[in-house]
């Protein structure tokens, strides 16, 4: 049984966790708590509330040029197409509930055929590697009966009606080029855990990329919070151990560049935000009567470049999805 003294602790991780959530929304509190003081001439206040507002915007913002070659590096314009392009859609179905008439229109036909542009998608249809999490065979069956999975023929291994970490923890990922199962990551959590997908995507110009479905339990409660700990600090040592193949993190994280945690993992990544600009925009909750004011959600690339970000409403679900098409990592100047 744990002492006080432990359960301080938790309490104080708790808090910590839930204040790194909601920075972007104290920041914005802060800026605009600074103005109102101006009013009244209360230039030290301001001055404070200011600062304060800036160093709490400041982590959650996303590296226009992190570690890897950059968004775009070596890549010109309207030579997508001849290099090889991969437009991705990562969504969390929350529960499988997504509206799967939304989700099917927004797949389109799906995969390698001519409705796709210059650099991946015509608008939101043609969709390379579908990442769903939180889902269930039942919604992958409702959109092959609308036609949307068409295009994604090749799948991860059908999903356990009682997946680990309970209705939470389904997951799957629908390619439109050949794929390779590698299973689903390691537990590194030892508490609750939920299964996420691996996989490899045969594409014909990009060679073998390697996508991961992500989906971290989320840090609230005394077994979550350590779950979800371990999971990004495993997740990162096991992403360090797979440099064999480009690779793709897509999902819900639970986390956001506001948490040191995801910086780790982040860190020598791409996100694919960053082709939206530093401040792309929040992901949850969406649907609800608090607006939404965090992106917890990503596709993280290494080895890959994102050519365009899209974030992406859908009914049924208080996740946005997210929608982009990267290409291969080029070094500038090498032909």
């Amino acid at each position: 049984m744990a002492g006080p003294h432990g359960s301080r602790r938790r309490r104080l991780r708790r808090a910590v966790l839930v204040t790194c959530v909601v920075l972007p929304v104290l920041s914005v509190v802060a800026g605009l708590s600074a103005l109102l003081v101006l009013v009244f001439r209360q230039w030290w206040a301001a001055g404070v509330l200011a600062a304060g507002a800036v160093m709490g915007l400041l982590p959650t913002l996303v590296p226009l040029e992190p570690l890897g070659a950059g968004v775009g590096a070596g890549v010109e314009r309207g030579t997508e197409a001849e290099a090889g392009a991969l437009t991705v859609l990562s969504l969390n179905a929350e529960y499988a509930g997504v509206d799967a008439d939304a989700l099917a229109a927004a797949v389109g036909a799906g995969g390698a055929g001519g409705t796709r542009d210059a650099h991946g998608s015509s608008g939101v249809g043609g969709v390379d590697v579908l990442v769903l999490v939180e889902a269930d065979e039942d919604l992958v069956t409702a959109l092959q009966e609308r036609g949307a999975l068409d295009g994604l023929p090749y799948r991860t291994e059908t999903i356990p009606e009682e997946p680990q970490g309970g209705t939470a923890g389904g997951a799957v990922i629908l390619s439109a080029h050949p794929l390779r199962s590698e299973g689903v990551l390691p537990r590194f959590a030892t508490h609750r855990h939920f299964e996420q997908p691996v996989a490899v995507v045969e594409h014909p110009q990009l060679g073998d990329v390697r996508v991961v479905g992500l989906h971290p339990v989320p840090p609230i409660g005394d077994d979550f919070v350590p779950s979800w700990d371990d999971t990004l600090r495993g997740l990162d040592g096991w992403q360090a151990a797979h440099a064999d193949l480009p690779l793709i993190l897509a999902g819900d994280f639970n986390a956001s560049l506001a948490h040191p945690q995801f910086r780790g993992l982040a860190d020598g990544f791409t996100s694919a935000a960053a082709a939206a600009g530093p401040l792309p925009g929040p992901t949850w909750p969406v649907g609800t009567w608090v607006p939404p004011f965090t992106a917890i959600d990503h596709v993280l690339l290494r080895g890959l470049v994102p050519l365009d970000y899209e974030r992406l409403d859908f009914p049924g679900t208080d996740h946005r999805g997210i929608l982009t098409t990267v290409a291969a990592e080029r070094v500038t100047g090498v032909r």
